[in-house]
């Protein structure tokens, strides 16, 4: 619409446009993408990394023995969800020109943001190498059980918090491109139901991921979820939309002071 108002002379473009109601109007419903300072989401991206990192604690073992089982499904099951909504905002985040030539992982100029994929990379690959009990080289999330708590608990340290900069090369050079491709259709959309989309994109996603990382069949995992909420449902619930509903609205209001 705007390149073919490039080829309209001033006198033929109505006066309504002129005025600058209607043209404004028009630009803004285009999507706003790579348009937001990273420093004005940074809080919300705080929290996704903080609840990852709580998340990838729940898989230490000493830990995981003391959490209801609802609630560890509740938080895997929120994972997914959160991972696409934040890479529903990744998407909408300029960096700058600066450093365009620069390798993918190079160019991410946010700390916060770098934070919050990784760990949640990190919780994906220790489930999954937990449930296969396959090894990085020398490298395994789970501690021989003859080790003494403290040594269990610098192993399993090790493992997550040692291996930080690997899994943020993983996570920049393949997950961060998927979602921005995944969420890049949700951006036409008002921004309150583009992350409700996008919440529900990453559960349906969520649920078949967890059940591969788990060497569970589909309808099984299914059952198991059933099972947790008809247990506890008001923990698991309650967990689940913990995870995934505030840092929502924590986004949402951020995007707002965009401006």
């Amino acid at each position: 619409m705007l390149c073919q108002l490039g080829h309209i002379t001033e006198a033929g473009i109505p006066h309504s446009w002129r005025s600058g109601g209607l043209l404004r109007s028009a630009i803004a419903k285009q999507p706003l993408i790579a348009t937001i300072d990273p420093r004005t989401v940074a809080p919300y991206f705080i929290l996704v990394a903080l609840i990852h990192a709580a998340s990838v604690a729940t898989r230490f073992d000493l830990v995981a023995a003391k959490v209801p089982a609802a609630v560890q499904l509740a938080i895997m099951i929120g994972q997914a969800p959160l991972l696409v909504l934040s890479g529903y905002f990744e998407g909408r985040l300029a960096y700058g020109t600066e450093g365009s030539g620069l390798p993918r992982w190079m160019r991410i100029r946010s700390a916060p943001v770098k934070l919050a994929f990784t760990f949640a990379f990190v919780y994906i690959a220790t489930v999954t190498l937990q449930t296969l009990h396959f090894k990085i080289g020398p490298i395994d999330p789970t501690p021989p059980l003859a080790f003494p708590p403290t040594q269990r608990a610098l192993w399993f340290a090790m493992f997550t918090a040692g291996m930080f900069f690997p899994f943020y090369l993983a996570a920049a050079g393949g997950l961060i491109p998927v979602l921005r491709a995944l969420t890049r259709p949700l951006h036409v959309l008002p921004e309150a139901v583009g992350a409700i989309v996008a919440l529900g994109l990453g559960g349906a996603l969520g649920v078949g991921i967890f059940a591969l990382a788990t060497k569970t069949s589909l309808g099984t995992f299914v059952d198991r979820l059933h099972a947790a909420v008809e247990a506890d449902p008001q923990l698991s619930v309650g967990v689940t939309l913990g995870v995934t509903l505030v840092p929502t609205l924590l986004g949402l209001v951020l995007e707002r002071r965009r401006n």
